[in-house]
């Protein structure tokens, strides 16, 4: 992680047993508060801080400014808020830190992966939202080695950006905690919301106001009261997750054979409580990303046609996959409606990245470009494709890769385009089911299916390390790339194998199989297991007796 090569003065705050300091950011440079022109206040329990310049060249120049802190010790710890001006034409402020000095070291223990991460020599970056690895929700949880939990948490009404850095200074360790402004929203000044940093006997103590608040800022409802979750959905107990076509055009299952692994199912699970998700179902996976036709390979529009009818005469459901941001720039007329939909950083330059789809040990294939369904002319794309696609085969599920993935673009404000588009499905069909991969806080209030996420093989079950603040509100199932139980193969899914290939049974997360090309033949006595884990999750969760009986 790199940072300054000289020491920044910067004037220091201390308030309720606390020391912390600020910096403010733009595009050109870093500044701190002048104290030279500062003025401090600590009347009671508070603490405020005026000033009409900044700092900057490690505080050798001086430019014209004003910022603010205010601070108040709250029942927990300590509430500290920042705002700053700067007054040069034509610079933005991009985000503000709070540095806070000197804290306690210990592990972190609320991170996606729910695994106690120690800090490492070189510090570590934490980034929300992020709804695959590091924070779901703007607040962390360290562990002391004295069993004690400290934590920090932003009290932002909104997505936008939240960095929580900590980093090793000799013998001691700071936090970072640094806001971004949304790239949209970026002048000479900044409002930043309140950071609150304290103390809790343990992680309910500290997860459940946050909670509280989250469900306040997005209007989030109950699963069980939520008006987009369709009653169907509510009576789901297995995903099974039927992998067809690869990268590399190699066919896992056609759509028959899809059909053929969904009536294998419906022998040990009744079909009603059967949800099947095909990724991989329009051809090439990813390749094809951004213009959705049933493969002639797999059996083109009438084998896709008879897969669809024959799962509803199961009682299944079914679900393609679709990428919300990710598209091949290969196809026609890309320059219209893909180029000026790209995403940017909050700077201006152009975001990309791919994955090694082919085990060339090489990620820039060139195949795919990153889109912000915020921006109107990919947004219209998508939706007229999917619900195109619903009208023509009558599927009622759509699930959307990398729906979690986060650009602060200063073109499109992404959340809100991720919103618009969900309320434009549903306002389109009530009776649909909205999925989508990964999770952070918000995006919950837009999707109520999340797909788990994973870090190379190891599973993040969203409803860790507290489960009420994610199934409270929403339902999880198992990642694209959990393993087949015959030999851990990813199916479409470029990790390529994996030896976890099981849920947990718990409230929160479906349980899931995934299918590849003969699994269930294979490994029949394991792929039976994952059924009784289904039709104990109904038992269990969803009030009914399920029906089973026999694979053959």
């Amino acid at each position: 992680m790199q940072d300054l090569s000289f020491s920044f003065p910067t004037p220091h705050f201390q308030l309720g047993g606390f020391e912390f300091s600020v910096l403010i950011y733009t595009f050109r440079n870093v500044y701190a508060p002048d104290e030279a022109q500062m003025t401090v206040e600590q009347p009671g329990d508070t603490l405020w801080a005026e000033g009409k310049g900044l700092r900057w060249a490690g505080g050798q120049m001086e430019m014209p400014g004003r910022f603010e802190v205010r601070a108040r010790i709250c029942s927990h710890g300590i509430r500290v808020k920042t705002t700053a001006e700067i007054q040069n034409p034509g610079e933005d402020i991009r985000c503000i830190k709070v540095i806070v000095h000197g804290i306690p070291d210990g592990k972190l223990v609320n991170l996606i992966n729910a695994q106690p991460r120690e800090i490492p020599q070189e510090g570590l970056n934490l980034k929300y939202p992020e709804g695959w690895r590091d924070v779901g929700t703007p607040l962390v949880v360290m562990q002391t080695p004295e069993n004690e939990m400290f934590y920090f948490r932003s009290l932002d009404e909104k997505v936008r950006d939240k960095r929580f850095v900590f980093v090793r200074t000799g013998d001691k360790l700071n936090a970072e905690l640094i806001f971004e402004e949304a790239a949209v929203s970026m002048t000479n000044r900044i409002d930043a919301p309140e950071w609150e940093i304290g103390w809790g006997k343990n992680l309910a103590e500290i997860y459940e106001p946050h909670r509280l608040h989250v469900e306040k800022c997005y209007g989030l409802v109950p699963w069980e009261e939520r008006t987009d979750v369709p009653g169907w959905a509510r009576e789901i107990s297995l995903v099974a997750s039927i992998h067809c076509q690869h990268w590399t055009g190699y066919i896992f299952n056609d759509y028959e054979q899809v059909l053929e692994n969904l009536k294998k199912i419906c022998r040990q699970v009744e079909g009603k409580r059967v949800l099947a998700y095909l990724p991989g179902w329009e051809g090439r996976y990813y390749w094809k990303y951004g213009n959705y036709v049933p493969d002639e390979r797999m059996g083109g529009k009438e084998g896709f046609r008879k897969l669809c009818d024959g799962a509803k005469e199961l009682g299944v459901h079914v679900m393609p996959m679709f990428g919300i941001n990710v598209v091949g720039s290969h196809f026609e007329n890309y320059e219209e409606w893909g180029l000026p939909s790209e995403f940017r950083g909050p700077g201006g330059s152009q975001y990309g990245g791919s994955v090694d789809w082919d085990g060339s040990r090489h990620y820039d294939h060139n195949s795919n470009r990153n889109l912000n369904p915020a921006a109107p002319r990919w947004q219209n794309r998508l939706y007229g494709q999917v619900t195109g696609l619903m009208e023509e085969f009558g599927f009622d599920a759509a699930f959307f890769d990398i729906a979690a993935v986060w650009m602060n673009d200063p073109n499109h404000y992404l959340y809100d385009g991720v919103k618009q588009l969900m309320e434009r499905f549903k306002k389109y069909n009530p009776d649909m089911l909205l999925a989508g991969e990964g999770w952070y806080d918000g995006l919950t209030a837009c999707i109520p299916l999340l797909q788990c996420g994973h870090t190379d093989g190891v599973f993040h079950w969203h409803d860790e390390a507290y489960a009420p603040m994610f199934d409270t509100y929403a339902r999880g199932f198992g990642h694209l790339c959990l393993g087949d139980v015959s030999r851990g193969s990813t199916g479409v899914h470029e990790l390529g194998y994996n030896p976890i290939k099981k849920c947990p049974l718990r409230k929160g997360i479906i349980p899931t199989i995934t299918i590849v090309d003969g699994t269930l033949e294979k490994a029949p006595d394991a792929a039976a297991e994952i059924c009784k884990d289904a039709n104990a999750y109904a038992e269990l969760y969803l009030k009914e007796s399920p029906a089973g009986s026999e694979w053959r």
